[in-house]
């Protein structure tokens, strides 16, 4: 899927490639040297280097990778073992047909054979290259099988035991030693992005704080805005970040006032929230899983009404779905980094609270500026390509699901309606 989105933000971030890609579909629009890493355009699609400082980079694109690698690689083995396996025995077939019929062939051409010059074997060689090929394919599980002199019955349990999805004991530690330096990187990543952030508020903190001190902080804010507005989804990215200030801030501040209670609630209304925002998540990757699948019975099924036409409206569609359930995925990543480092800088027993509640307000002040954030019609361009064809792909999901609701609701009137009061 991440591949998709990179080859996609190329393809329509170059006009000429946008308007083969319209005609023809993607296979028609690929560039002449072909398409880059995929994990580049990813960072690219999703605010840039502009946003490092605010959210840090995000990893979504390098976890999917790293964990699939780990967990396809046995399966990647075993195909190049299976497919060794199967040349070699082909090999043997056709060699062993060349023998039988070498008699038949001496017989006719006795005069014609060449001179010998020593006994040897005409088969060995070819038959013992490519056995070591073979064994050479194989993944080191296989090896390891073989040296333990495992019965052939044993390693067809072990195999049937893999294919059914299980981990190896080997990928089983891979994923906890990645898991475990995906923990460290993303402490580090809040710590970073709690200093800065610190740092980024201390114009206001630090100050008397004074009407035109908070005009001056305000107003620096909005500075930011306007060029961080118009990165590729500058806007979501601002909203998502906006939103977390305020939320983590007010619930700070209330925890504070009438012994915690109004805090109680604000944290309350943080889980149900957070709870919306997973649930929206999987069901944005699911409807993109479902239209992939839609797309690949109807590629499959062919026919006439499978044309070019339909073919690149339905890539278009799929690349807009899934580019909502990546979108979806890295504000999910987003907004949970945000809310640890919203917690490190307002809940530092080591700072005094009074210099915690300033910051508390100062993420009030500076995440309604970003809530608020939006573009003037004249500022929208090509570079926003990919927020309007995931923006289409999700008014066309609403439009099918009110045309389905209003089926159902018309069916179940039509059922309800006695046949007299029909009739009449």
């Amino acid at each position: 899927r991440a591949t998709q989105i990179g080859e996609a933000y190329q393809v329509l971030s170059n006009e000429d490639l946008r308007k083969q890609y319209d005609k023809f579909g993607k296979e028609q629009a690929v560039p002449g040297g072909g398409f880059e890493d995929p994990s580049e355009f990813f960072s690219m699609i999703f605010g840039g280097e502009a946003f490092v400082d605010l959210i840090g980079e995000i990893s979504l694109m390098k976890d999917l990778t790293t964990t699939m690698d780990i967990t396809m690689q046995e399966m990647e083995e075993d195909e190049l073992a299976e497919a060794a396996e199967e040349k070699l025995k082909v090999h043997d077939e056709q060699t062993a047909a060349g023998e039988s019929a070498a008699p038949k062939a001496e017989a006719t051409t006795e005069d014609q054979k060449p001179p010998v010059s020593g006994p040897s074997s005409g088969t060995s060689t070819p038959r013992r290259y490519l056995g070591q090929q073979a064994i050479m394919d194989k993944s080191e599980e296989d090896a390891r099988m073989e040296a333990a002199g495992l019965t052939q019955e044993e390693k067809e349990l072990r195999k049937k035991e893999k294919k059914k999805g299980g981990l190896t004991k080997e990928q089983q530690e891979r994923l906890a030693a990645y898991e475990l330096e995906r923990k460290k990187a993303r402490e580090e990543r809040v710590d970073t992005l709690a200093r800065k952030l610190i740092d980024r508020i201390s114009v206001w903190t630090e100050t008397d704080k004074s009407a035109d001190v908070t005009r001056a902080f305000e107003e620096k804010i909005r500075l930011e805005v306007e060029n961080l507005k118009m990165e590729s989804f500058g806007l979501e990215i601002l909203h998502a970040i906006g939103q977390t200030y305020v939320q983590k801030a007010t619930s700070f501040l209330k925890s504070q006032k009438f012994l915690g209670i109004s805090g109680f609630f604000s944290r309350l209304k943080d889980k149900g929230t957070l709870a919306k925002e997973t649930w929206t998540t999987i069901s944005t990757a699911i409807d993109a899983q479902m239209t992939m699948e839609e797309m690949a019975k109807l590629e499959e099924k062919g026919g006439e009404d499978w044309t070019d036409e339909k073919k690149a409206e339905y890539e278009k569609k799929v690349t807009g779905k899934i580019l909502a359930a990546a979108w979806r995925g890295s504000k999910f990543e987003i907004q949970s980094v945000l809310r640890d480092v919203c917690d490190k800088v307002l809940h530092d027993k080591s700072v005094k609270l009074d210099k915690r509640i300033e910051r508390a307000h100062a993420l009030v002040i500076a995440g309604n500026i970003y809530q608020r954030a939006e573009r003037d019609p004249e500022e929208e361009g090509d570079y926003m390509a990919f927020e309007q064809l995931m923006a289409e792909a999700s008014s066309k999901k609403g439009k099918d699901e009110k045309k389905k609701k209003e089926h159902k609701k018309d069916k179940s009137k039509r059922e309800s309606t006695p046949p007299e009061a029909a009739s009449s």
